[in-house]
């Protein structure tokens, strides 16, 4: 029975990629593999007085002199949080100053180098501090500032702390934020700390994003219509001399090494049609006012991936695919709300290049945030929790 399921997976996304446009076709097909996913109960947090249960910013796992932690940050207390991460164990937690000689106003994303090592991004620059919240020393990332703040226009080149951002060298990988991005601009950018100085853009939009001179067009015929042009999201993770990166709306892994392309591996689902960027773009709709206008989620989405982690030990990587969703009225509501089509999980084995595929309980879990990875499995919040001293997450342990 699965010897037939996988040649029937095969077929269809033989039949897929061949119907791809010309960047599609070089893809590598990958085999099909089963590995086994299993529900393994949860893991709860429990939580200091005050902090937003809501949203654990920059929640992640981490590994620092081979133990593993889960951290995050929490503006309401501007603290930084240590867990361990099996048990969900309180460690740590680290207190910032917003005034003084070690105050930072706010913070945007920060990562751990060492413990005694953390570098924090925020709009005011990079601050690299210790276990104890001292600043060690700050950094402008390069830009002319003004009272403090940089100065920036529509040209201007934001660099940014991601999930992929560390210290290698002397320098942070960073991703690159701009108002007006042409298709031969650059994604990403190492920063030299010392120096306080990009040395080197890499990446090239249109090695990304296929044929981008027509979602740039498309963007401003949205714009030009008083629309919402949403941006592309992409994910990174570097593994080794690689790194591999894909998008909201690609079926695909591109692989990246020393800033070129080496290859594209299919890494989706033969069985949903992932959206183009005109269909992706309706995810929010724009309501006019006479003073003023309101953003809200569209009730019909189309299908789109909504993130992509890598396992800490450069195994697996997981790629999380939204099949849409369908208006749902609500009794007592004024219009309809997003009701989930359903979601599939997206494995592929770096060292078997083989895809496997597990249907997500969402009804149970929430897509929308703080999901994260160890070499064990991927753990997703639970869904409506309420609770206000606590948060758990449902574990998916992934083995063969």
């Amino acid at each position: 029975m699965h010897t037939f399921k996988y040649f029937q997976l095969f077929f269809m996304l033989l039949l897929v990629v061949a119907c791809k446009e010309p960047r599609e076709q070089r893809s590598n097909l990958p085999s099909f593999e089963e590995l086994l996913v299993e529900q393994k109960g949860q893991l709860v947090l429990k939580l200091d007085f005050g902090v937003n249960f809501e949203w654990l910013i920059s929640l992640e796992h981490i590994s620092i002199q081979g133990a593993d932690y889960l951290t995050f940050y929490d503006r309401i207390t501007h603290t930084i949080y240590l867990y361990e991460v099996t048990g969900g164990d309180y460690i740590k937690k680290i207190e910032l100053d917003k005034e003084g000689p070690n105050g930072i106003k706010s913070l945007t994303k920060f990562f751990f180098h060492t413990m005694d090592s953390i570098f924090i991004d925020s709009p005011f620059g990079v601050y690299l501090i210790d276990s104890n919240a001292k600043i060690v020393t700050k950094k402008s990332k390069g830009a002319e500032q003004r009272n403090g703040f940089p100065v920036l226009s529509l040209d201007s080149k934001i660099y940014a702390f991601d999930t992929d951002s560390r210290l290698e060298n002397g320098e942070i990988d960073m991703e690159i934020r701009m108002f007006n991005r042409k298709q031969n601009d650059f994604e990403r950018a190492r920063f030299n700390f010392k120096s306080d100085s990009i040395v080197e853009e890499f990446i090239e939009t249109r090695d990304l994003i296929y044929n981008y001179k027509d979602v740039l067009e498309e963007k401003a015929n949205i714009k030009n219509a008083g629309g919402l042009a949403l941006n592309i999201d992409r994910y990174h993770s570097s593994i080794g001399e690689y790194r591999y990166v894909s998008t909201s709306i690609s079926d695909s892994l591109y692989v990246f090494k020393n800033g070129d392309l080496l290859k594209t591996i299919y890494a989706g689902d033969p069985n949903v049609q992932i959206a183009n960027y005109a269909s992706y773009a309706t995810r929010r709709l724009i309501e006019r006012f006479e003073r003023g206008i309101n953003a809200h989620e569209n009730p019909k989405q189309p299908p789109y991936y909504k993130g992509m982690f890598s396992s800490p030990d450069g195994r697996l990587v997981y790629r999380l695919l939204y099949h849409g969703s369908r208006p749902k009225f609500i009794e007592g509501e004024e219009s309809a709300v997003p009701n989930s089509i359903g979601a599939t999980l997206i494995i592929f084995d770096l060292h078997t290049n083989g895809l496997s595929y597990y249907s997500l309980p969402v009804d149970q879990i929430d897509l929308e945030k703080n999901q994260f990875v160890s070499n064990y499995g991927i753990y997703f919040r639970v869904k409506n929790q309420q609770n206000e001293d606590e948060v758990r997450f449902k574990f998916f342990k992934v083995s063969r």
